[in-house]
């Protein structure tokens, strides 16, 4: 995989140093000096990689030796590595920044070509001297990966596989894809009705798709009522960095279908068993999702909460009259065991069935999101393998009213008793809501595993400005091609240009944080 790199603009390396004298001496930078100035011995380059600007620029610090050399910032010039010859295509110009206490000059390296992909070999050269730095590689501006598909037929529905190719330019951030043949049809329930579509991708054999891990299926979110674009990034941020088994790898992309700029989409993984992915045994194990929709084929609900349950794996085919008993028996025990709990009755141990450390962060990660799609429930993922307990996870579908401005503060997912958030239908047998309330050894380790996990959690508004950056030329495309969405407005951001509503998701998520931080620490 190609180097990764944080932002648009040209990445300058330092390959090696410029030289091995005495590097550590500085020397005063600039024009004049002593009535015998001595001339410089070596040009060094002072970092391993430059800040990335978006106007195909970079900044990089010159050091000369020995610390009473003088020399002019004017004076240097760049040139081929190999012919010697200065570039037509590039510029190398001072800032007016010198520090000659530090012996160091910055210089403005600046492309004026059109070519968005180039690696191109440069070296710093001092006047008419011969006294030149080690190679200094640069890179074309990275930009956000471009999806080219096509299809044999329009895609029009979520049932029928249409055959067709992709090919995808990493963006000089990963590899490419040259055209590889795949199926595509649409995807999502409510998301399929909107104007942009998200699609389901399935290639003919493995693929490794922007660096993650090969596999067939793959998946095009719109995130099409998000005007942020953010929401599932930053929730799979979280699961990345949790104790979760799996969560989704992900990235931005720009799709063109059948020649049609679509717009920014996230391309994710697909949850599906896999060992880079859901790792559960092929023979033993289970994918389920809890979702009102109770639309796959194999689908039951718990008799002490009426949960539905939906198998997503194993296929129908593969699942035996046995198995599937044995699968039913396990979480009507499971459920039944939380339910115990909300008459005091006793009963057995909810965790003789759950796994603790996945239950405890999967609830974290949809609490600090403000997604209550835990209470419908929506989109809600368990794994199980063998005689092993029913796993939390992975997380998925965040865009739908998260970090949004009503929910600063508040409990979503805790608390609710019988006359709250009645038209939801696990909300008060919720098995986090029914666990919390009533097992304060739960509130214990929940605050405990809050205060290991806080510094990270307080790192990510950066992460989010990170994000914000990378995606804004795409975004600005998308909203030519999507002037007005017409969808709901539940995350309350639809009448705000992209930057004011990253900004308030930025300040949701800080002010969300901080009033968790002050709840759950008095557990």
């Amino acid at each position: 995989m190609k180097r990764s790199l944080s932002a648009l603009g040209l990445a300058v390396v330092l390959l090696a140093a410029a030289c091995s004298q005495d590097k550590s001496s500085p020397a005063p930078v600039g024009p004049g000096g002593p009535e015998n100035p001595v001339a410089p011995r070596s040009i060094a380059f002072t970092c391993d990689e430059t800040e990335l600007s978006e106007n195909g620029s970079a900044v990089v610090t010159l050091r000369v030796v020995p610390a009473d050399a003088q020399v002019a910032p004017t004076d240097f010039r760049l040139a081929d590595a190999t012919t010697g010859t200065a570039p037509d295509d590039f510029t190398f110009h001072p800032t007016g920044e010198t520090d000659p206490a530090a012996g160091t000059c910055r210089m403005r390296i600046a492309y004026k070509g059109g070519e968005r992909k180039f690696q191109r070999s440069f070296r710093a050269v001092y006047g008419d001297t011969a006294l030149q730095s080690d190679p200094i590689i640069v890179h074309a501006p990275s930009y956000t990966p471009v999806v080219h598909i096509r299809t044999e037929a329009p895609v029009v529905d979520k049932e029928n596989w249409i055959a067709g190719t992709l090919r995808i330019d990493g963006g000089n951030r990963f590899e490419d894809l040259p055209e590889t043949a795949l199926s595509v049809r649409g995807r999502g329930n409510s998301t399929w009705e909107w104007e942009k579509k998200p699609y389901a991708l399935k290639f003919d054999k493995k693929q490794e798709v922007l660096g993650m891990p090969k596999h067939k299926r793959w998946c095009l979110i719109a995130n099409y009522m998000d005007r942020t674009h953010l929401r599932n990034r930053i929730a799979y941020h979280l699961g990345a960095h949790s104790k979760l088994d799996y969560t989704t790898r992900n990235e931005f992309v720009e799709v063109y279908m059948n020649g049609r700029y679509e717009g920014c989409y996230l391309l994710t993984e697909q949850i599906r068993v896999d060992a880079n992915r859901v790792n559960v045994g092929e023979n033993t194990g289970f994918l389920l999702e809890f979702d009102t929709y109770f639309d796959e084929e194999v689908r039951f609900r718990t008799p002490a909460s009426d949960i539905p349950v939906n198998v997503k794996f194993p296929d129908p085919e593969d699942l035996s009259e046995a198995r599937l008993d044995a699968l039913k028996e396990y979480l009507a025990r499971t459920d039944e065991a939380v339910q115990a709990r909300l008459s005091a009755t006793g009963g057995e141990d909810p965790f003789a069935y759950l796994d603790r450390e996945s239950m405890i962060d999967y609830w974290i990660i949809f609490e600090l999101m403000s997604n209550h799609e835990m209470l419908h429930p929506k989109s809600v993922y368990f794994h199980k393998d063998g005689n092993g307990k029913l796993i939390a996870g992975p997380i998925w579908d965040f865009d739908f009213e998260t970090l949004a401005e009503h929910r600063r503060t508040g409990w979503i997912n805790f608390g609710s008793e019988d006359s709250s958030l009645g038209w939801m239908p696990w909300a008060r047998r919720n098995w986090w809501n029914v666990l919390l309330r009533h097992d304060a050894t739960l509130r214990a380790d929940v605050r405990n595993r809050w205060e290991q996990w806080y510094p990270f959690l307080r790192s990510v508004p950066e992460f989010i400005r990170q994000q914000r950056a990378s995606i804004a030329a795409a975004v600005s495309r998308d909203n030519r091609r999507w002037p007005v969405i017409q969808a709901g407005n539940e995350n309350g951001d639809l009448a705000l240009t992209f930057d004011q509503a990253a900004e308030r998701i930025e300040s949701v998520y800080r002010e969300r944080l901080e009033w968790l931080d002050r709840e759950i620490s008095a557990w």
